[in-house]
């Protein structure tokens, strides 16, 4: 009974659900809850037969009804051709055209609205906005759809109405007034920040894009396709969206809270090497994303250092791919894709325009970011001198290497541990796009097998360390449970508000095991406050044990390490990941 406990105490840390992280997949399950808007559909029943018994003919008397007025002819609806069966929200509403009030049936369904069962607006291109209408002592309650081309106005005369069907929009059309919502904290990375929702006072992340620096149309282009992507939540490793603001000056992805920094920080600020297992689950979750994202026939189009951020969410570490250069490329335009990516991140096939971007030219690029992390020298600096060098001189630094490891030398570079990764670089970095290795070849490479071998090797050494005396064994089945819970309940309630204010993960804290490909995996019943207090309790009891035990044997493996380096915040104050 003591072994299974301390296996599973050991291993607890290191679930993985569906080759993600289980904070990424509580993620998931809170987008899907909010998703998920409960309606009283009993109550909203009613007030649509209240809404359908209204007459609202008196509005068209007051000069300011314009205010009501829509243009819904000028609206890009298509025809729908396809039937849906499962809605997110349907029912009637009040729409005024050309003075005349309308009240058509309404349904939304993903990402669309369909007006009437025949024609459907995307509401990704849309921007909505809740409104009243006040008259005398009458009023209405709108929420204002609109694009560039019109506008539609949904009229309620009860605020229930207004307020479940603005909850059920705003999960794919944008909203306006970001500022007026959330106020900027601090910045974490390069258009990324901290927000705080004003009304409920909670913090989330945004990443800001400045319309005063887009300058072309591709430059928007790109972007709403960025946000459709992420939106969609079928791709790995792109952060999940909870709203878009589209204002004047800004476009505003809300997400939940993290504390990150970027793998070119990360480089930079570190004092020791990246551990081996922590660079190949670095790169292992990339392909994760490109894997997916040739599964949904996109690309990502600019994998560089800045784009790739490590992240630390809900005390999990998730690698995201950010700032994708999505769009249907052609001849005729791929001169812009040309100019808007470094020399050294495009593909040959792409430089003399006989492809067109696609995962493989990701592979391309992916694999000149392995190259640049696995040749990085200590106290470099990333910009256009050095990262020429290394370009330059590659082929050179791969055959000088190779010959390292065939003499069982070490490499000269602190982030280059085998002859087997300098294989997977050379693959992913092949002229030829048919030589090159395929997505699903590199993610199988004997590198992540090895790695993950070498991984489980050092628990299993670790664990056989650190295995519990035969006293402390005895102390712990002769103290009651009751007390053992009691007293680390105490010392949880103590440390509650401090694991609030720390971010305390490291990167060598989590597991390796998202190589695993698992594919029947049971769904997570208990929500993430339950897991929370699970830890904690598990986590306490086993520090009381360690105080029981006089000869200072630990219940858990240790995973400090002396020589790991520390994830530092580029120029804010938040906390850092620690070791």
């Amino acid at each position: 009974m003591i072994k299974y406990h301390l296996t599973n105490l050991f291993f607890f840390f290191y679930i993985i659900q569906s080759q993600q992280f289980l904070g990424i997949y509580i993620y998931t399950v809170l987008m899907k809850q909010n998703k998920a808007n409960k309606i009283d559909l009993e109550l909203f029943q009613k007030i649509q037969i209240n809404e359908s018994n209204v007459n609202l003919s008196w509005v068209l008397k007051f000069p300011n009804c314009h205010e009501l007025q829509s243009s819904i002819l000028q609206m890009p609806f298509i025809d729908l051709h396809i039937e849906i069966q499962n809605y997110d929200i349907y029912g009637a509403c009040h729409i005024i055209v050309n003075n005349q009030i309308q009240y058509p049936y309404l349904q939304i369904a993903e990402g669309m609205l369909v007006y009437q069962k025949k024609k459907s607006l995307f509401l990704s291109d849309c921007v909505i906005e809740k409104k009243k209408f006040l008259c005398n002592q009458n009023q209405l309650f709108l929420i204002k759809i609109s694009n560039n081309q019109g506008r539609l106005i949904l009229v309620f005369v009860h605020p229930i109405s207004q307020r479940e069907w603005f909850k059920i929009l705003k999960l794919s059309a944008k909203q306006n007034n970001f500022l007026s919502k959330y106020r900027i904290n601090e910045i974490l990375m390069s258009n990324i920040f901290s927000v705080l929702q004003k009304r409920k006072n909670k913090k989330y992340v945004a990443q800001i894009f400045k319309k005063k620096d887009i300058k072309q149309q591709e430059q928007y282009e790109i972007i709403n396709n960025y946000i459709k992507i992420l939106r969609s939540g079928k791709i790995i490793n792109y952060y999940p969206v909870l709203s878009i603001f589209d204002d004047s000056e800004s476009i505003s992805i809300i997400t939940y809270q993290f504390y990150g920094t970027t793998l070119e920080s990360l480089l930079m600020s570190s004092q020791k090497a990246v551990p081996q297992s922590d660079l190949a689950f670095i790169f292992y979750s990339i392909l994760q994303s490109l894997r997916s994202l040739q599964d949904e026939e996109l690309f990502h189009g600019h994998i560089c250092l800045e784009n790739i951020v490590m992240a630390n969410v809900l005390g999990s570490l998730q690698i995201y791919l950010i700032n994708s250069n999505y769009k249907p490329y052609n001849v005729n335009n791929l001169e812009f894709y040309l100019n808007s990516i470094p020399n050294y991140l495009l593909a040959p096939e792409i430089q003399t325009c006989q492809d067109l971007p696609s995962v493989k030219s990701d592979i391309y690029q992916l694999g000149m970011i392995f190259l640049m992390v696995s040749f990085y020298a200590k106290g470099s600096i990333f910009n256009r001198q050095y990262i020429s060098k290394i370009f330059q001189s590659r082929k050179e630094l791969i055959k000088q290497q190779e010959v390292n490891f065939q003499k069982c030398r070490n490499s000269d570079f602190p982030n280059l541990y085998s002859a087997c990764q300098l294989d997977l670089i050379k693959k992913m970095i092949e002229n030829d796009p048919d030589s090159r290795i395929s997505v699903n070849d590199a993610i199988k490479h004997a590198w992540f097998i090895n790695t993950k071998d070498k991984l489980k090797s050092q628990k299993i050494q670790q664990m056989n360390r650190n295995l519990p005396s035969l006293r402390t064994i005895i102390e712990m089945v002769e103290q009651s449970e009751q007390d053992i819970r009691r007293k680390s309940f105490q010392v949880s309630n103590l440390q509650c508000s401090k694991k609030k204010l720390e971010c305390a993960t490291s990167i060598q804290q989590f597991d390796f095991n998202a190589f695993q490909q698992q594919q029947d995996t049971s769904p997570i019943a208990k929500s993430f406050e339950s897991q929370n207090e699970i830890i904690d309790e598990e986590h306490e009891i086993s520090n009381l044990i360690l105080n029981l035990n006089n000869k200072q044997y630990r219940m858990m493996p240790s995973f400090e390490d002396k020589n790991q380096y520390q994830i530092v915040q580029p120029q804010n104050q938040l906390p850092q990941f620690q070791d």
